[in-house]
């Protein structure tokens, strides 16, 4: 996974119209969604109507932390346009935190705030294809994260000597449980601009570049970061504490130099500087597997946080210790969300192992690039499926629905193995073409840098991909492998001197993938057209995919 000026933010300005507030979350009957909020926030779902009207072009945040209160004071300014004619639109904030004002191009408009949703009324219409700037003033004691990054909001910790140590993580919640957006990932702005002020002798480190020097005044600094290309609401994230920068430069494949900054606590500098030099060939063996790192003209950056990890654009949340100097999974992970989940993102939840399943198979694939085909087997295998619905439903899907329910992994170790299972059915070489031309479907946009290189993507648009590179429709090879929640099995039965095998598939839906047959010691591909095969082997012993490389239920020998 994801410019208009505003002035410095006033804190005593927006304290003085901040209410004093408390709210608890209530269900309203019959509606799903809010019924969901009640029980946990959730990020995406059907778009209403409030707020399919516009399209965010911009938004603006200038933020106070106070940690010693643990809370936030702000202003939100979204720049919008009007896809049809409004007088009514809906923004999203948990309830947790309370609104104080909301203005119009510099009006106050009446809103309420109620079930995590900011409704706000225009005093004017507001035409079609026009476009219309909305603040919103807000501020209290944010969600605070119970366990990080899988259940979100702010991680409040200190360093070894006290100091404050602060993070964000909301990527299955989303960004409204701490700023006020369009929580929906089919929306991104096509830029960002952050404004944060914190204790004087932190640091802030976020998403883009570093827009001047920071500003230090009465005990505090502000920093101003900008994204300059478009970026998910649950990207954009705080990272504060008394960091140290540790910096390089990383040429990228086309030649561009790139700043590179680490963000470490005091005492991880040493090992830290260790891994730094895994790390970029992480970034090398991308850009070599995928095309160029999308987001070259701003940064590579990581920031050491209080927890695990998460894929913020730009810069990694990275919490894993600086412990393996050779390959750092969650790093790994977390990197290659910068081309899957940043460079393309789904436009609707129910794609989501086009993020997941996408970065968790670098993490083989990288292996088998820097230490050989067993380190690749021994990463993929360790892969175990749940096969509890389909990996990419055709429905609508909030966050909670695609990554929380049932306890569902398979969006991650599925999809990585439905990938390595594609790369039989492709073959390497067209298989690293989809790949590549996944990510960039032109020369000219790997090129970019400007923004246009970012994308909203679907399942269909990855089959309708392999399909062209394959030269045939790979619609059926899909549908069994992730638009149901089963697996497909082999039935094989040897009857005098003959080898009868037959594909067994979930709703007995047609497939015909070759398989590999080991008869006497050599390998054969077998081809399966109507999804079955015969083959005369005599006695000779034979085993249904010896080396692994298919993704199905354990096969079924008939008698």
């Amino acid at each position: 996974m994801f410019r208009l000026h505003v002035d410095c933010l006033n804190p005593m300005k927006i304290a003085s119209r901040l209410l004093v507030l408390a709210c608890a979350v209530v269900a309203i009957p019959g509606m799903a969604l809010s019924q969901q909020r009640a029980k946990r926030n959730v990020s995406g779902g059907p778009l209403r109507e409030d707020q399919a009207c516009y399209d965010v072009q911009h938004y603006a945040l200038e933020l106070r932390v106070d940690p010693s209160e643990k809370s936030i004071a702000g202003e939100l300014e979204m720049r919008a346009l009007a896809t049809k004619t409004i007088t009514s639109f809906a923004l999203d904030l948990v309830q947790e935190l309370t609104v104080a004002s909301v203005t119009i191009a510099g009006e106050a408009v009446p809103f309420t705030h109620e079930h995590g949703r900011i409704v706000i009324e225009s005093t004017n219409e507001i035409t079609k294809d026009s476009e219309f700037v909305v603040a919103v003033t807000y501020g209290g004691k944010p969600t605070v994260a119970k366990r990080p990054p899988w259940t979100g909001g702010f991680t409040w910790s200190t360093t070894s000597d006290g100091k404050p140590w602060i993070a964000t993580s909301c990527q299955g919640e989303g960004a409204d449980l701490w700023w006020p957006c369009k929580d929906h990932p089919s929306d991104k702005p096509n830029g960002f601009d952050l404004r944060c002020t914190v204790p004087e002798g932190l640091i802030l480190a976020s998403n883009g570049t570093l827009q001047g020097e920071p500003v230090t005044k009465d005990g505090r600094t502000t920093f101003h970061w900008q994204s300059a290309s478009p970026i998910a609401n649950y990207n954009v994230a705080l990272n504060i504490a008394p960091y140290i920068e540790l910096k390089d430069t990383f040429e990228c494949i086309d030649g561009t130099k790139m700043p590179v900054t680490f963000y470490v606590l005091p005492g991880s500098e040493r090992k830290a500087k260790r891994c730094m030099p895994a790390f970029l060939d992480h970034l090398k063996v991308f850009e070599e597997l995928l095309g160029p790192y999308p987001f070259r003209h701003e940064k590579y950056a990581i920031a050491e946080t209080p927890h695990l990890g998460m894929e913020h654009q730009t810069i990694i949340a990275y919490g894993n210790g600086f412990n393996d100097e050779q390959y750092d999974w969650l790093h790994n992970h977390e990197l290659a969300h910068e081309w899957w989940g940043n460079l393309i993102t789904c436009r609707d939840w129910k794609d989501m192992w086009l993020h997941e399943g996408f970065g968790t198979y670098m993490q083989p694939l990288y292996r088998e690039i820097r230490f050989g085909k067993k380190a690749y087997n021994v990463e993929i295998h360790a892969h175990r499926t749940m096969n509890r619905k389909p990996l990419a439903p055709r429905k609508v899907q909030n966050s909670a629905e695609i990554y929380f329910g049932g306890g569902n992994n398979d969006i991650y170790y599925k999809g990585s193995l439905v990938l390595h299972t594609l790369r039989w059915q492709l073959g390497d070489e067209k298989f690293f073409e989809a790949l590549r031309r996944f990510a960039y479907p032109t020369k000219e946009i790997a090129a970019m840098t400007n923004g246009n290189q970012v994308r909203f993507v679907d399942t269909e648009d990855f089959v309708k991909l392999c399909s062209e590179i394959a030269g045939e429709d790979l619609g059926w090879w899909f549908e069994v492998y992730v638009r149901t929640g089963g697996l497909p099995r082999i039935e094989h039965q040897l009857v005098d001197g003959v080898l009868h095998l037959k594909w067994v598939t979930p709703k007995n839906l047609p497939f015909s993938m070759t398989i590999p047959v080991s008869i006497g010691g050599t390998e054969y591909a077998v081809r399966m057209p109507d999804g079955k095969a015969e083959m005369k082997i005599g006695n000779a012993e034979y085993k249904i995919d010896p080396s692994k490389r298919l993704l199905m239920a354990k096969a079924r020998k008939l008698k």
